[in-house]
């Protein structure tokens, strides 16, 4: 078991767990907005502990696919209109959402990206209570598939309250500071006794997550219909073109202080 546990420690160091928020505007500061998971490394950590989903006699989950949200709004309307007004309101958050879905568990592959399309800036202000309830049906999915303990697929695609902010030139994303009383590298020096059975599972899996997360980033990637004309963090990039702005911070790093995700983007006239 140790010596498995060496393994996992390795295959940890040269994987991580990445996501992208991603929005393209448009000459009218409409747009696109995109967030983008690659689970993979949760679920390869979990098929090399044995606790894969399927079994060698069971078919492995394989998905490629986009769920159309408004489609299927059309197509269970009956259904909808039976529910009570509670949970209608919180199907009404997925209108307009898209999820493109990619999971192969004989490959260990698990990727989603979850998009909206919007007329107007303000249509922003809603769009994380919007990814947050997409989010509940691909979790359910990520656990089903990779026997991923809850807490650690909670933080990976966990929705903060952000907000988005256009005043004259200057767009800006505000995330509030978190107090954080976790000390996520707590385990980066200790050495592991790991045990057999569930116990011994769910500790092995928490030192590699913590590894894994130490390897792991959250990129912002906004595209302006404007050049670019100042930035307030440093190593902020912009594009040859001067209208894309990529802003990549370590996961460990916002667990510490969440305002490191706040960016001020001037644009010019």
């Amino acid at each position: 078991m140790k010596k498995l546990f060496i393994l996992f420690a390795f295959a940890c160091f040269l994987s991580s767990c990445n996501v992208t928020e991603s929005i393209v505007f448009d000459k009218d500061m409409g747009g696109k907005y995109v967030t983008g998971f690659d689970m993979s490394p949760i679920m390869q950590m979990a098929a090399a502990s044995g606790q894969s989903y399927s079994d060698d006699k069971e078919k492995k989950e394989k998905m490629d696919t986009t769920i159309v949200f408004n489609d299927l709004w059309k197509t269970h309307k009956d259904s909808i209109a039976a529910l009570n007004a509670e949970q209608r309101a919180e199907l009404e958050k997925l209108k307009g959402m898209v999820l493109d879905i990619e999971m192969d568990e004989e490959k260990n592959i698990f990727r989603f990206n979850m998009s909206k399309e919007f007329k107007k800036f303000d249509e922003l202000k809603t769009i994380y209570d919007q990814t947050d309830e997409a989010m509940n049906y691909v979790k359910n999915l990520g656990n089903k598939a990779g026997q991923a303990p809850q807490e650690q697929m909670d933080e990976l695609t966990k929705t903060e309250e952000v907000t988005f902010l256009l005043k004259g030139n200057t767009f800006s994303r505000f995330q509030p500071a978190t107090a954080k009383t976790d000390d996520l590298n707590e385990n980066e020096d200790r050495e592991v006794e790991v045990e057999d059975g569930e116990d011994g599972f769910k500790e092995q899996f928490m030192v590699q997550f913590d590894d894994m997360l130490a390897n792991s980033y959250y990129t912002l990637i906004y595209t302006f219909p404007k050049r670019v004309k100042s930035v307030s963090k440093d190593n902020a990039v912009v594009s040859e073109d001067g209208k894309t702005v990529t802003y990549k911070v370590p996961w460990n790093a916002i667990n510490g202080d969440a305002s490191l995700m706040n960016l001020d983007i001037v644009l010019e006239d």
